[in-house]
């Protein structure tokens, strides 16, 4: 189905993006470094729209779930306790992939006291996040039925009045962030954009996905990103200044503009398009290994640092880090397509 096939390329996208935010100075990073500006600019404009990929997820997450009938029984059965088995097997992987490349020493005390405080490695946080939001699931689903359009109006509005332009504001008056007493807990991430997702999905009409809406969408992610990368240029956090969360983006709740149009525009096309036969193949098969390729492209990643500096050699870093980040997802498509051939293992992952 056309939809479905929009949604198999969100799956794509996001994915080919969270790879590459894990380049760090041989691609992600580059903006950090002395450079013409343009080229800055350039750096800039690619770190801010691959920031897009995890609230994505999440917004697809949304619009294929909230309106879902399940029982409670069936959603953590079928959804959260694969999510857990998922992340203590995957961290057992992980954790002995340390030992032998970084001389992490095996403790069953050790391993706990990550799997519960912290995360192995650090990028498995986005499985925490979404067991969140599946235990939040239930509850999310009584909220959406109950709001109106102006309710999820709303919503957007405040929030990106709030980690939007109250953001910017703080930013030049010289505050860190604003004050902690001041919380709205709608705003988390696993509730804000699940919601936008599914208004986008099932609020808003195929009528209403035109041109008009298109370009309406299109400027406004413009503006947004011209005006990220001038915040991004202003505060010019020095690379030596970077820690594991904060980059020197200037990333805030304007970010949902951008998430929204991609959103938008994917759906658009695919509502529009009919998608030829074998790209349609190829696709859906691409994205049924994104999953499990997520829980080891750190592996795929270090192994295939020889076609990086292969291509890095002859070419700009930016250029052969995208094809770095492509190959990296090739490898480990493959990787989980035979993978998930054993049996039992395809139901994991």
């Amino acid at each position: 189905p056309k939809a479905s096939t929009g949604s198999i390329l969100f799956d794509t996208f996001q994915f080919m993006s969270h790879i590459y935010t894990h380049t760090e100075e041989n691609g992600y990073y580059l903006y950090a470094f002395e450079c013409p500006i343009y080229l800055k600019i350039i750096y800039i404009s690619t770190s801010l729209m691959v920031a897009v990929a995890v609230p994505i997820f999440f917004m697809i997450s949304g619009a294929l779930l909230i309106n879902k009938e399940e029982s409670l029984k069936d959603l953590y059965i079928k959804r959260v306790l694969r999510m857990v088995i998922v992340l203590l097997l995957f961290s057992i992987i992980q954790y002995v992939y340390q030992h032998f490349m970084f001389g992490e020493q095996l403790s069953v005390r050790v391993f706990i006291q990550s799997i519960i405080g912290s995360s192995i490695p650090p990028k498995y946080w986005f499985l925490y996040a979404y067991i969140a939001f599946l235990c939040g699931l239930p509850l999310l689903r009584k909220l959406a039925r109950t709001m109106t359009d102006r309710d999820y109006k709303y919503l957007f509005a405040l929030f990106l009045i709030v980690e939007g332009v109250f953001a910017a504001v703080a930013f030049f008056v010289g505050v860190d962030q604003l004050n902690g007493f001041f919380a709205i807990p709608f705003f988390n991430r696993v509730i804000i954009y699940p919601l936008l997702g599914n208004y986008l999905e099932n609020r808003v009409s195929q009528e209403k996905y035109n041109k008009k809406g298109l370009g309406i969408f299109i400027l406004a992610m413009m503006v947004v990103l011209v005006f990220m990368v001038v915040m991004t240029l202003v505060r010019n956090l020095p690379y030596e200044e970077f820690t594991i969360y904060d980059k020197g983006l200037f990333t805030s709740g304007f970010t949902i503009v951008l998430c929204g149009g991609v959103y938008y525009i994917v759906k658009m096309l695919f509502i529009k398009t009919n998608t030829p036969k074998g790209l349609s193949t190829v696709l859906v098969m691409l994205s049924s290994t994104v999953f499990g390729v997520f829980l080891i492209e750190n592996i795929i990643r270090d192994t295939m640092m020889p076609v990086y500096y292969a291509i890095a050699s002859v070419t700009r870093k930016y250029l052969g880090c995208w094809v770095y980040v492509f190959f990296t997802f090739l490898v480990g498509a493959v990787i989980i397509f035979v993978i998930k051939l054993i049996p039992g293992v395809k139901k994991f992952l």
